[in-house]
């Protein structure tokens, strides 16, 4: 009898034992990164400073004292260069706003590991995109980034008051679109940005002079052109304020 149950409480032992063993699981090994990311923040400046949104203390290169109301804009189309792999093309369609902070912040994932010393992009949509409107997200037309009497997107938004000869305050607003008058953009990065194994995340710091709209290679007084302007109303002057405009990023 004593022999039974020694035999019982053995084989009960041995299935707990078994039990406890296949209940243990496997160690699950993290998978390595395949890619990094690249953040990139857009800063809006005016002559080199964060921009105070109540102020009217900015002077143009004209002279005029300026204040800036709405900054609304399109990016589009962007690509990142590394010497190790080349131009990585990501499609993205963001629209940057002003006042929304996580507009600002864009993030590009999956990129192969490298290098980042270059970064081109487009302020604006490229014709396929421009001439669809039967968009989400962004693009979608509620965000009032349409032409009311033409099929096509405002590329940008860009309005504020000035103070004019006579010491009066008046509002002016610049709103550019139209496949012409696209922007295009090829930056170095001043600082390069690498992506390891162990440093999967590095960042972008993308500067939007907004005095440059008012300067280089046209020099914009503001007594002296059209307070408002929608591209084809003013397409000379619209084109004037968009070569100003190509000058007016910086990437670090």
């Amino acid at each position: 009898m004593k022999t039974m149950k020694k035999y019982l409480f053995a084989a009960a032992l041995g299935s707990l034992f078994m039990l406890n063993a296949c209940s243990e699981k496997e160690p699950t090994a993290t998978p390595e990164a395949r890619g990094g990311e690249l953040e990139v923040k857009v800063n809006f400046q005016a002559n080199g400073n964060a921009v105070n949104w109540e102020s009217m203390e900015y002077v143009t290169p004209a002279g005029d004292s300026v204040q800036l109301d709405l900054i609304r804009h399109y990016l589009s189309n962007f690509e990142f260069h590394s010497p190790e792999t080349g131009w990585e093309k990501v499609e993205k369609y963001a629209l940057v706003e002003y006042d929304i902070a996580s507009s600002q912040t864009l993030n590009f994932k999956d990129l192969p590991f490298g290098q980042y010393d270059s970064v081109r992009f487009y302020m604006g949509l490229d014709s396929a995109i421009n001439h669809n409107i039967d968009h989400f997200n962004t693009l979608d037309p509620a965000y009032n980034m349409l032409w009311t009497w033409n099929t096509g997107y405002i590329f940008i938004k860009y309005e504020g008051k000035f103070k004019n000869s006579n010491d009066v305050v008046v509002p002016f607003g610049y709103h550019i679109g139209a496949d012409n008058y696209l922007m295009s953009y090829s930056l170095p990065i001043s600082t390069t940005k690498a992506l390891t194994v162990s440093n999967t995340k590095a960042t972008i710091n993308l500067n939007f002079e907004l005095m440059e709209l008012f300067d280089n290679p046209n020099l914009i007084k503001l007594n002296e052109v059209p307070a408002v302007s929608h591209t084809m109303d003013e397409p000379t002057f619209t084109m004037l304020l968009r070569d100003n405009l190509l000058n007016a990023w910086t990437a670090e």
